[in-house]
């Protein structure tokens, strides 16, 4: 049984090495970091920094399986402002220009930011999803589309969401979006030295959210709210 809850304070980071562990080969981050001890030593900084600032303006879930942790979400209400620049760098970030490289970690945070725009650009009450991975043994085995549909979504949809959205640079995560009912809304292509990536906007109207089947995906039986941390399936 997958149960979801909300991100506890001393799970950060062990949530962090999830995330870790599933972006180590991911290209969002090989094109720009390619050496892997540097883009390892570079993900654990960035993902610490990313946690640590953002539990609280942003919500972290968790979805665990015998009591461990096997994928993370990171979603942004509407109202979500992204920290400072100094607040990350207060936060450890200045470290990942270190282990990734001042030339390397500026062009990926210009690639990041272009590649969010389309999803910022949004009109209505829009959620945005930063975060969804997937522990490498877990992945392919469903436990990303149950998590879209048994605890983000319901959570965006009780909230008073409109629309979910998220980009992605991944061919694979692009079929797994297109498949849970996401709409393709935007296509760009960034170059750093002579390597191209893809990247691609994702949202969902979640005023038309259904689920797929009673049998397969079962709301969970509380959505949040302030001390409704624990969803149960």
């Amino acid at each position: 049984m997958i149960r979801f809850e909300r991100m506890k304070a001393e799970e950060r980071s062990i949530c962090s090495e999830v995330a870790v562990q599933a972006f180590a080969d991911y290209e969002y981050f090989s094109i720009y970091v390619p050496d892997n001890e540097k883009r390892l030593r570079f993900l654990r900084s960035m993902l610490k920094s990313e946690i640590i600032l953002n539990d609280g303006p942003a919500e972290f879930y968790t979805a665990k399986e015998e009591g461990k942790i096997v994928a993370v979400a990171m979603l942004c209400r509407p109202d979500y402002r992204k920290p400072s620049d100094m607040a990350y760098m207060k936060a450890g970030f200045w470290k990942c220009f270190l282990q990734g490289g001042i030339r390397n970690v500026a062009a990926w945070n210009k690639m990041e930011a272009g590649a969010i725009a389309p999803c910022h650009s949004l009109a209505g009450i829009t959620w945005y999803l930063n975060l969804l991975t997937v522990t490498p043994e877990k992945a392919g085995g469903g436990i990303g589309s149950q998590m879209l549909h048994q605890c983000i979504l319901p959570v965006v949809k009780n909230r008073g969401g409109e629309t979910l959205c998220l980009f992605t640079n991944s061919q694979i995560n692009r079929k797994f979006y297109l498949k849970n009912g996401f709409e393709e809304f935007d296509a760009q292509t960034f170059r750093y030295k002579s390597k191209t990536i893809g990247s691609w906007s994702y949202r969902i109207s979640v005023n038309n959210f259904y689920l797929k089947s009673q049998a397969e995906y079962v709301c969970p039986r509380r959505l949040s709210g302030k001390n409704n941390s624990e969803y149960g399936v």
